[in-house]
């Protein structure tokens, strides 16, 4: 007797399929992660916004060469006699100058900004593709519950359980299923902030590449320091601004001391901000380089759990296939087999972008 409500149990578990909450999406173009990044790049409103500024500094750069030029007639017109104008030729020089280093630093910070949008790209692109990782383990869980608690009124039916057991069981389903609704609308989220960080209309279907990598060897810690030091702007910035005041110095040396000091109290402080600046990019490289290696630690053990998961999976489906273990048993096998690829799959992810930090880092770019 015990035998047949097992087989009558086994299939009603087939006949009695859970529908899962409405998440419909109609095909859509399959975007790679360069794609992505390309579009990006087009549609960064970061960007645009970059360029006008850009475009204002070459003016502001012409406009103040003009004024040089003028000023430079105007003192030598007067013979080179009067202070005032060789003072104001001074003044429109130095502003010339800083028009010049303006638009220099400008290219540089765009070529900046274009790397970080790049990376945050990437970023969005893997949160992307986990959360659907995600949510397809929760949709198989949801469906083991739903199964469970289909089980559970049947076996109520024929005495076999108590309308306890069929409450908790249906508490633990609808649970399921609200958690299951809370990350399709995460999903949502996601895909309407990485649409529109396209260029795209929020609600387009997206759908997104699987991504692989090459190993990425990186300087140590040291040598990485030393190549993020030499290619900081604000450290650029530092000695340049060093630079002009050293010549400010010898240009007021015979003539007014006051200035001097002043200047050279000025140098001193500009001095102790790049050493603040030097000590902070020592920092971040060393906590990256401790991320990295925690990285790629979880990667190296992620995988391990992985190829485990995936042989004890492929053991469980031969013995289902052979009839030897019931569909939920399998089912619960596949789960967790779902849920180690997921992990292993972020792991994969979390390894790459923290390469990518330390990629950043040494060509003078640390993200926040």
């Amino acid at each position: 007797m015990r035998r047949i409500l097992s087989c009558v149990l086994i299939a009603l578990l087939f006949l009695l399929t859970p529908s899962l909450p409405v998440q419909a999406e109609t095909s859509a173009y399959v975007f790679t992660l360069s794609e992505a990044k390309e579009l990006a790049l087009q549609n960064s409103p970061k960007i645009t916004n970059r360029l006008v500024n850009d475009e204002l500094v070459r003016v502001n750069e012409r406009d103040a060469w003009i004024a040089y030029e003028q000023a430079k007639a105007n003192y030598q017109n007067t013979g080179g006699k009067i202070d005032a104008y060789k003072n104001a030729m001074d003044a429109a020089k130095k502003a010339y100058d800083a028009a010049v280093y303006a638009r220099e630093d400008g290219r540089i910070s765009l070529d900046i900004l274009k790397k970080q949008i790049e990376y945050e790209t990437e970023s969005q692109y893997f949160s992307h593709i986990n959360m659907i990782n995600t949510v397809k383990i929760m949709e198989e869980s949801y469906k083991m519950q739903a199964n469970l608690s289909k089980i559970e009124s049947v076996k109520l039916n024929l005495g076999m359980s108590t309308q306890f057991a069929v409450d908790a069981q249906r508490q633990k389903t609808m649970e399921m299923e609200r958690q299951l609704t809370s990350l399709y609308n995460t999903q949502n989220t996601l895909k309407w902030e990485f649409n529109r960080s396209l260029g795209r209309l929020p609600e387009e279907p997206l759908e997104l590449a699987p991504v692989t990598f090459e190993a990425v060897q990186h300087e140590n810690q040291q040598a990485g320091e030393a190549k993020a030091k030499e290619a900081s702007l604000a450290i650029d910035q530092y000695n340049r601004s060093v630079k002009d005041k050293n010549n400010e110095v010898q240009d007021y040396l015979d003539n007014a001391s006051d200035k001097v000091e002043r200047i050279k109290l000025e140098i001193k402080q500009i001095k102790l901000f790049q050493e603040n600046t030097e000590y902070g990019i020592e920092l971040s490289m060393k906590a990256l380089h401790e991320n990295l290696y925690l990285a790629q630690k979880a990667l190296v053990d992620s995988r391990a759990t992985f190829d485990m998961a995936k042989k004890n999976f492929e053991a469980q489906e031969l013995q289902y296939d052979l009839g030897v273990i019931s569909k939920l048993i399998f089912d619960a096998e596949k789960a967790a087999y779902l849920q180690k690829q997921a992990d292993y799959e972020k792991a994969v992810y979390d390894y790459y972008l923290a390469t990518r930090q330390v990629g950043l880092a040494e060509i003078g770019i640390f993200l926040n």
